[in-house]
This record gives structure tokens, sequence and C-alpha cells, in this order.
């Protein structure tokens, strides 16, 4: 009797995978910086709380993790050997999932740059 351990393909990436691919913990630096920036600008923030959120979110989870989502595709190939376990290499975001849902974010990060 022969046992078959062939782990199906996957066509869609793990919910998970991707909020692990675009690395939620690097996110606070950009944010803090761009804090930082905005109350040295000397304008009041109480009056620009929108623009002062909506430039929290472009910095962190939109630019930094887009950032990290390009970063994992790029080393992909040396991720495989180094950290299998990475989402890329290790199967979780299959294909090309990991450079579209870079692309996807540089869009998105666009998109609210221009308003």
């Amino acid at each position: 009797m022969t046992v078959s351990s062939i782990i199906p393909v996957r066509q869609y990436p793990e919910p998970r995978a991707m909020l692990r691919l675009i690395k939620p913990i690097t996110w606070f630096p950009p944010i803090w910086a761009f804090l930082c920036g905005a109350v040295s600008s000397g304008i009041p923030l109480g009056a620009n709380w929108a623009t002062v959120l909506m430039g929290m979110v472009l910095a962190g989870p939109v630019v930094c993790g887009m950032s990290q989502a390009a970063n994992d595709w790029c080393d992909r190939f040396v991720d495989a050997v180094n950290e299998p376990d990475r989402p890329i290499p290790s199967g979780r975001i299959p294909g090309r999932w990991g450079l579209w849902i870079a692309l996807a974010m540089t869009g998105l990060s666009l998109a609210v740059g221009w308003l």
C-alpha cells in the first residue's frame, strides 16, 4: 500500500497568509514618522483629523504593506531556501498572487494619495 502526500495546488491565497505577507508589525514606524511630521508642521491637527487619519493609513498599511509584499515577491527564490515557511515559497500565496497584491496596493496608494 502506498500513501500519497501530494498537496493540492491552491488557486487563491489564504487570508491569514496575505496578512502575514504585508507584515502589520512593520506598520508602526512609518505611521509614527508621519504623525511626527504632521505635528512638527505646525498645522492644527484637530481641524484636519481626516487628512491625518488618511495619511496614517497611507503610510502604514498601504505603502509599508505594499513594500513588504513587493520585497517578499522579489525574494521568493532566496526565501524558498532560507525561509521556506514564508507565505510565497510555502505556497499559501500561490503563483503570481504576491506580485498582484503588491501591484494592487501600489494602485491603492496612488488613489489614496490623489485624494
